[in-house]
Order: C-alpha cells, then sequence, then structure tokens
C-alpha cells in the first residue's frame, strides 16, 4: 500500500469516525421548546437556526403545527439560536448551553416586525430539567480542572453525585486505578460507563475497575475531558444495559480557531512529609517522585465541517520501593460535525 492509498484510507476513516460519534444520543445533548407571540399563541413554520458557538456549525429546522421545534442530536456546548417567523421581528437568544444526555427546553416570544430590527437575549441556565425525569447532574470542564485530583483521574470525583459512593482513592496509582462506584445502594457491576457514547466497560469485571492484570479501561487525562454525568436513576431505555449509575463522558473537540494547552504536575520528595511510625523510627522519608506531563490541541480541518483535537500526555514515578514506572497514555479524537 502506497502513501496515497493509505493516506486516502486514513480521510475515510476520520469521515466514518466523525460521523459515527455524531450519531450517539450518549454523547449529545438536543434543544426543544416552542415558539410564541407576544400573547402566548404558538408561531407555526417559523425557521430556527441554531450554531454552535465554537465550530460555528449550523442547523435548520422549523416549528411544526402546534409551534414547538426539536433540534436534537447536538454536540455537548453553547450555542445560540436565531428565529426567523413572517411578520415577526427576527429573535436571537445567545448563551444556550447544551450538556450531555439533557434537553434544554426553551419558550420563545417573538415581537411584531418594526423596521427589521432583531431581539438579542441572552439564555438562562436551566436548573430544572423539564424534558426528563432522570436523575443526575452534569460536571462540567471548569469543575473537573479545578477540583483536587491527586491521581488526574476523573473518576475521583465521580462521588459528587447524590447517591454515588466512590472507594478512595490512591495518589500513587497513575493513569490507572479506576474506581468502582456504588449507586443507590447497587452492586459496582450494575453500572454503565460510555465514553463519547462508546461502551467504556471492563469487560473482565463486567464494571469500572481498572487492574493492569485484568486490562481496565482507559483513562483520559482531565484536560482532555469536556464534562461528563452521572445518572442516578430514572433514565430512559438508551441506557438499558444496567441499573445502577449510568456515566457518560464526553471528550473535548476542535473548534473554528486553533487553541491548546501545556501542562505539567510535579511531586517531589521535598513536597511529601515523612510517615509518622517511619520519622519515629529515625527513618528517612521513601522516595515519591511524580512527574505528569503533556499538552493538547484542537482546530478545524476544514472550516465548519471537520475539526481535530489531540491529547498527549506521559506520566511517570518513582516509588519507595525503589521501583520505576513509566506510562504513554495519548487520546486522539478527531470530529465532524
Amino acid at each position: 500500500m502506497n502513501w496515497k492509498t493509505a493516506l486516502l484510507v486514513f480521510g475515510l476513516s476520520v469521515v466514518m469516525l466523525g460521523e459515527h460519534l455524531y450519531a450517539q444520543d450518549a454523547a449529545t445533548g438536543a434543544i426543544a421548546g416552542a415558539i410564541v407571540d407576544g400573547s402566548g399563541a404558538r408561531i407555526t413554520q417559523a425557521r430556527l437556526t441554531v450554531v454552535s458557538t465554537d465550530t460555528q456549525a449550523s442547523r435548520v429546522t422549523t416549528t411544526d403545527g402546534k409551534g414547538e421545534f426539536r433540534v436534537p442530536l447536538l454536540s455537548p456546548g453553547s450555542y445560540s439560536v436565531l428565529v426567523d417567523a413572517p411578520g415577526f421581528a427576527k429573535y436571537k437568544a445567545e448563551g444556550i448551553e447544551v450538556v450531555v444526555s439533557e434537553t434544554n427546553s426553551l419558550t420563545l416570544s417573538l415581537t411584531i416586525k418594526d423596521s427589521g430590527t432583531t431581539t438579542l437575549v441572552s439564555a438562562d441556565t436551566e436548573m430544572v430539567q423539564l424534558e426528563s425525569s432522570s436523575l443526575g447532574r452534569v460536571v462540567d470542564e471548569t469543575a473537573i480542572n479545578s477540583l483536587p485530583l491527586a491521581n488526574r483521574n476523573y473518576t475521583q470525583i465521580l462521588g459528587l453525585s447524590p447517591g454515588v459512593v466512590v472507594s478512595l482513592p490512591s495518589a500513587v496509582q497513575l493513569g490507572s486505578g479506576t474506581q468502582n462506584v456504588a449507586t443507590n445502594g447497587a452492586k459496582t457491576t450494575a453500572n454503565n460507563f460510555q465514553f463519547n457514547g462508546v461502551n467504556a466497560n471492563n469487560l473482565a469485571q463486567n464494571s469500572a475497575a481498572n487492574d493492569a492484570e485484568e486490562g481496565g479501561i482507559g483513562i483520559p487525562a482531565p484536560d482532555s475531558i469536556q464534562e461528563f454525568k452521572v445518572q442516578t436513576a430514572n433514565f430512559d431505555a438508551a441506557y438499558g444495559r444496567g441499573s445502577g449509575g449510568n456515566v457518560d463522558l464526553v471528550s473535548k473537540s476542535g473548534s473554528d480557531k486553533i487553541h491548546g494547552s501545556a501542562w505539567e504536575f510535579l511531586r517531589n520528595n521535598i513536597f511529601n512529609a515523612n510517615d509518622f511510625f517511619l520519622k519515629q523510627a529515625g527513618q528517612p522519608r521513601p522516595d515519591l517522585k511524580q512527574n505528569q506531563y503533556g499538552g493538547a490541541i484542537g482546530g478545524p480541518l476544514l472550516r465548519k465541517s471537520l475539526f481535530y483535537f489531540v491529547d498527549y500526555q506521559k506520566l511517570m514515578e518513582t516509588n519507595g520501593l525503589g521501583s520505576k514506572q513509566s506510562a504513554l497514555l495519548p487520546l486522539i479524537t478527531v470530529y465532524c460535525f
């Protein structure tokens, strides 16, 4: 196979991968609602254009005979909605947040057309889910980056959701040690983990446990995670695999502008306190050195249609027994909106 043929196969694989991810309901959200006039009457055949703030990709739909609309399969992120209806002023709502597995419900009120003006509003954050009875809430990128993660493993903060119990994290387990989750008293094997809509369960244990001897699930770097949601009850039939908790993890994607980051997290002997009993016996503190470093970059391949995001993280450790560990955990994702 020459390089031209290999490049063509790679290109087709990228497009197929992007379309597959786009179609996954477990990794997407939706916007739904109704269009009304000043008296509250529904407006039919109103044209809506939903535009992604990050990628500028757009979706177009119209209201039905009841004046209602629904735009499903939207990648998590911020969106704007432009409404155009005959006889009414154009209406634009900005800052509409779409999160994984949730539907943002909107009621947009149009005014009578006057000199071609456009009504511009900023959407408020929806705190109550009106379109679903499922219990759970999204943990976004801000929380993931702000909360302390001793082992840089997102499963350490799954216990923030009500009804979820997580095992005690270990700061010396780098890139592994995924913690099992018990939800509302159910067994750890009753959970379901999905990464970008794809099954991400440990096949050996039928859970999220990550054991090097049994082949656990991969752990992406926190800097590559956009958000995750833990649903604890009343989720719909799309999540029919388990009766416990359902964890939907969504990675970052590229946008219409190139953006990136670089980082290093260091743990060294000079920052560590000696064990109480070792100090009492006059023994020096054991070696515990950890270096976690990497970077990420994302941007457009084809504007408004094809984007890339590449994340790299390397983990190295010298532990108290004198052995050394080194692991390379890359996460490469390519999205086609």
